[in-house]
């Protein structure tokens, strides 16, 4: 077959398209394989994401259900600061409880850097009123924010209703600071990692969803990304990869195989 190709006017042709089109189809799964090499990295690390914060909200909803439980048993009493404390030892992601009554903040702990919380009546403020009322609906926690606090800083309040007596008494509350959740989530500052962008939206007032970091770093529409959906307190997650290579390693390898092939046609010429 080579001796044939050798001395055949048409050799060096059949030659570069045999060649270029192996090489071509060998490019074309590079693309595909790196392609989808790098989604799975992003889909687990979204994934990876969701659970982390999965773990914040688990923390929280047990640490509101315990306090709501023992107030409709009326069994907190002036047990307060120290259920709260041992709460949270137990809670990394929590910055603060809170107990709620008729609209009003009664307790915090820690009390000190909370100082201004304390007789904060939420019907003060219309974003917070909806939100109550929705948490007020709801049998289990939910989340408002990230707004900025009245201590100061932004982050999150998660209110769970209690019931006393077939009547709303009010809620057991958490606060989840941004920072603090940022860097438990293993996360900088501006919502990166070496290798990725990240976002997180929850949604606030049952209308849009409020973003965590700046949306405008990069484009969660366009590149390798992949997106997860928390329906507890209806979170959605965002995860993007800052520098693909799939489509230049292709492209490296498809630009080479053009130049073999060119090769091997040129030395046939050439014998």
């Amino acid at each position: 077959m080579y001796q044939y190709l050798k001395h055949s006017k048409f050799g060096p042709l059949v030659v570069f398209v045999i060649l270029f089109t192996f090489t071509q189809l060998m490019a074309i799964n590079i693309y595909f394989t790196e392609k989808n090499r790098e989604l799975q990295m992003v889909q687990h690390e979204s994934a990876h994401l969701k659970k982390r914060i999965e773990a914040a909200l688990s923390q929280s909803n047990n640490a509101t259900s315990i306090l709501a439980l023992l107030i409709e048993h009326d069994l907190l009493n002036n047990h307060f600061d120290e259920v709260a404390k041992e709460l949270l030892k137990h809670n990394e992601y929590i910055d603060a409880i809170q107990l709620v009554q008729d609209m009003v903040i009664v307790k915090t702990f820690p009390l000190k850097g909370n100082e201004q919380t304390i007789g904060y009546n939420l019907k003060l403020d219309n974003e917070h009123v909806r939100e109550i009322m929705l948490s007020s609906s709801l049998s289990g926690l939910h989340f408002e924010g990230p707004f900025t606090l009245r201590q100061g800083g932004v982050g999150f309040v998660g209110r769970y209703p209690i019931v006393q007596h077939d009547t709303l008494w009010g809620f057991s509350a958490v606060v989840i600071k941004k920072d603090k959740f940022i860097h438990l989530l293993g996360l900088k500052n501006d919502g990166t990692s070496d290798a990725f962008w990240y976002q997180v939206k929850k949604q606030q007032g049952g209308k849009k969803y409020i973003p965590l970091f700046s949306e405008q770093r990069t484009d969660f529409t366009k590149g390798i990304v992949d997106e997860q959906y928390l329906p507890i307190g209806d979170w959605i997650i965002q995860v993007k990869l800052k520098d693909p290579v799939y489509l230049a390693r292709s492209l490296w390898f498809a630009l080479a195989g053009l130049a073999v092939s060119v090769i091997f046609s040129l030395l046939m010429l050439c014998k």
